[in-house]
C-alpha cells in the first residue's frame, strides 16, 4: 500500500474512533446530570467559563491573520448575521406564534443569539481541512457584538416585557469577557509561547471532551426534575430543540448554496454557523429574567447541538463522497 494511501487509512480509523469518544461521552454526560442532578449542579454556575475554555481551545489552531480576510471584506459575514439575528428570529416568532403561542418567546430568544462559541470546535470535528474557519469565527466576533443591541430590541418589539427587564449592559460584559478573553489568551499563547499552543492543539480533543462533560453536567442537572414528573414537557421540549437544529442549519445551508454553489467547505461552514448557537448564553439569562420554563428550550438545544454533530458530520461526508 502506497504511504499517501496509509497515511488516509490512519487518518479514517483515528476519526473514526474520536467519533465514537465522542458520541459517547456526549451520552453519559448528559446521563450524569440527569441522574445525577446533585453532582451535576456543581458545575452549573461556571456554564460561561467551561464555553469560554472551549472557544480557547478551538481557536488556538487559527492563524489571526486569517482573520483579516474577514475584516477586508465583511460584506459576506454581514449579510449571513442580518440572516442569523433579523431574519431568523422574526420569522420563526411569528410562525411559532400561530401554532404554538406558549413557545414563541423560548424560539424568539433561541433564534435571535449569536453563533456558539463551540462552532469552532463543531467545523474542526467535521472537517479538519475546512478553509472557512476564518468566516465562523468571524460570524461568531459580528453576531458577539451584535446580538446585545438587537435581541433585546427584538424582544421590546415583538413581546410584552412589561413585567420583564433585560439588562442590555450586563449582556455586553458578558458577552465580551466569554468572547474576546478566550480569543486573545489563544492568539496571545501562540505568538508568545508557540511550543505550549502545539502542545494544546495536540490535546484540544480530549480538553474540548472534558469541557463539553461540565457543560453536560450544569445543563442537565439543572433540567433533571423534569425528565421524571413532566413527560409531555421533555417530550415538546425536544422536537422543538431537534427541529429548530435542522431549520437553523437548512436555511444556513441553502444560504451559502445561493451564493456559491461550488463550496462544499463554505455550505457546511454556514450550517455551523446557523446551527451552533449561544444557547448557554440564552439558559443563563432566559432563566434569571423568564423563568426556566422560558429557558427550557435553550437547555434542551444541548440534545441536539451535540448529539446531531455526527451524524451530520457523516451526512456532509457521503454528500461529499458523492460529488466528489
Amino acid at each position: 500500500m502506497p504511504n499517501n494511501q496509509k497515511s488516509q487509512s490512519s487518518s479514517s480509523q483515528s476519526g473514526g474512533k474520536d467519533d465514537s469518544i465522542l458520541l459517547i461521552v456526549i451520552a453519559f454526560s448528559m446521563a450524569i446530570g440527569i441522574f445525577l442532578p446533585s453532582f451535576g449542579i456543581i458545575f452549573e454556575p461556571f456554564l460561561l467559563i467551561w464555553l469560554g475554555f472551549l472557544l480557547f481551545l478551538n481557536l488556538i489552531r487559527m492563524d489571526p491573520q486569517q482573520l483579516a480576510f474577514i475584516i477586508k471584506k465583511p460584506l459576506l459575514v454581514i449579510i449571513f448575521t442580518i440572516i442569523k439575528l433579523i431574519a431568523i428570529p422574526i420569522i420563526l416568532y411569528a410562525v411559532t406564534n400561530i401554532i404554538y403561542p406558549s413557545l414563541a418567546l423560548s424560539v424568539l430568544l433561541l433564534s435571535g443569539i449569536s453563533t456558539g462559541l463551540g462552532a469552532p470546535f463543531v467545523i474542526n470535528v467535521f472537517e479538519k481541512s475546512n478553509n472557512r474557519l476564518p468566516f465562523v469565527v468571524g460570524m461568531i466576533i459580528l453576531t458577539s457584538i451584535a446580538v446585545p443591541f438587537i435581541l433585546p430590541s427584538l424582544v421590546f418589539l415583538l413581546v410584552d416585557v412589561s413585567k420583564f427587564e433585560i439588562p442590555i449592559a450586563n449582556m455586553m460584559i458578558l458577552l465580551a469577557e466569554a468572547l474576546f478573553l478566550p480569543l486573545f489568551a489563544g492568539w496571545f499563547t501562540k505568538r508568545k509561547a508557540p511550543k505550549l499552543a502545539k502542545k494544546i492543539e495536540e490535546k484540544s480533543f480530549i480538553l474540548s471532551l472534558i469541557l463539553i462533560s461540565f457543560i453536560n453536567f450544569g445543563i442537565f442537572a439543572k433540567y433533571s426534575n423534569y425528565f421524571f414528573s413532566q413527560y409531555s414537557f421533555v417530550i415538546t421540549m425536544s422536537i422543538a430543540a431537534f427541529a429548530l437544529y435542522i431549520i437553523y442549519g437548512l436555511i444556513g445551508y441553502v444560504s451559502a448554496f445561493l451564493f456559491d454553489k461550488k463550496d462544499k467547505s463554505f455550505r457546511i461552514a454556514a450550517f455551523v454557523i446557523m446551527s451552533y448557537v449561544n444557547n448557554i448564553l440564552i439558559v443563563v439569562f432566559a432563566s434569571k429574567f423568564f423563568g426556566n420554563e422560558v429557558a427550557a428550550l435553550a437547555a434542551f438545544y444541548n440534545l441536539s447541538y451535540y448529539s446531531m454533530i455526527i451524524p451530520m458530520k457523516k451526512i456532509f461526508y457521503l454528500k461529499k463522497k458523492i460529488y466528489d
